[in-house]
């Protein structure tokens, strides 16, 4: 069945740069026509469609390559996008260890940020898998909320990365392992349905070179341009008026927002009432599969069930 999103449709629609009804009951009657081997389902809302269509600035082809991206995607990275659910154990661990918010305020260009820094620094804790998988859930929340933005911002706080979570990160490079970074950066540069604009990094750490060479090869050029890094000592107020007023930000960034764990455990709440949300988009992913592969994903789901 359709899945639901939060938002209002028309009040989004309203405020949109590009906007045509025909063009979204186009690309839902060619969801409904696709081959199972696609992955997308054919219960698509327009809601959901259009989150796709703003992301590709109203053009349908785009779209429909964005779409398809993401559904396939979603698919083969069931370790970031299934089992969405903050009380499994290994989740419970990535929220005390982690911070992530999708910020109550806007860039200086009216963008959506989405804010990400360590809690804990002791790199024996951290996890990539279940990093990348809060990360995106936090993006979903911002959508399912907010809808169709004119941008996104991603702030990355690098204070206290050691060489140690590099070494960690380093595994995803590593035999099987090496899929899953190629499928982060796949994901975040050709199927997320957001407008990137910018990824700042703060604070960067003497480690930000070791991690560069380790990510770049799976970055284009487009996006690595998009990465603007500040070190400790930068002075910020140039960042303050022309990408992220300090109202926007917590005051560990010289902002006025509430501080970073706070709007941390505000973000994890707002996820705990997302997973009926979480839960029902999984199983619209499910049915769109072929037969077999939708067996096996069913069976697999419901054995993370009995495991809970």
């Amino acid at each position: 069945m359709p899945v639901d999103l939060e938002f209002d449709y028309k009040q989004s629609t309203a405020s949109m740069d590009i906007f045509s009804q025909s063009s979204i009951d186009e690309l839902r009657a060619w969801t409904e026509k696709l081959d199972k081997s696609k992955y997308v389902p054919k219960d698509l809302s327009d809601k959901q469609i259009l989150l796709f269509y703003n992301a590709c600035y109203g053009d349908v082809e785009r779209t429909k390559s964005c779409i398809e991206k993401y559904y396939s995607c979603r698919k083969n990275a069931p370790e970031f996008f299934d089992n969405r659910y903050l009380h499994l154990e290994d989740m419970k661990n990535a929220q005390q260890v982690l911070e992530f918010s999708f910020l109550p305020g806007k860039s200086c260009d009216g963008y959506d940020i989405v804010y990400h820094r360590l809690h804990d620094t002791d790199p024996s804790k951290y996890s990539l898998e279940t990093g990348v998988k809060l990360l995106f859930m936090t993006l979903d929340a911002c959508l399912y909320k907010r809808g169709p933005s004119p941008g996104f911002i991603f702030l990355f706080d690098m204070r206290g990365v050691r060489f140690g979570h590099i070494t960690r990160i380093s595994l995803f490079c590593q035999k099987e392992r090496k899929r899953s970074l190629r499928k982060f950066f796949n994901y975040i540069q050709e199927g997320v349905p957001v407008r990137m604009r910018a990824i700042h990094v703060l604070n960067t750490e003497p480690v930000l070179d070791k991690l560069i060479l380790l990510i770049r090869p799976f970055m284009d050029k487009k996006f690595f341009d998009m990465i603007k890094f500040h070190n400790k000592t930068e002075d910020l107020e140039s960042f303050y008026e022309t990408a992220i007023p300090r109202s926007s930000l917590p005051p560990d960034h010289g902002g006025t927002l509430p501080d970073t764990q706070t709007l941390h455990k505000k973000c994890m709440q707002q996820l705990q009432l997302l997973e009926p949300y979480f839960k029902a988009e999984e199983e619209q992913r499910i049915a769109a599969l072929p037969d077999k592969k939708r067996e096996k994903a069913m069976e697999k789901a419901f054995k993370n069930l009995e495991i809970d």
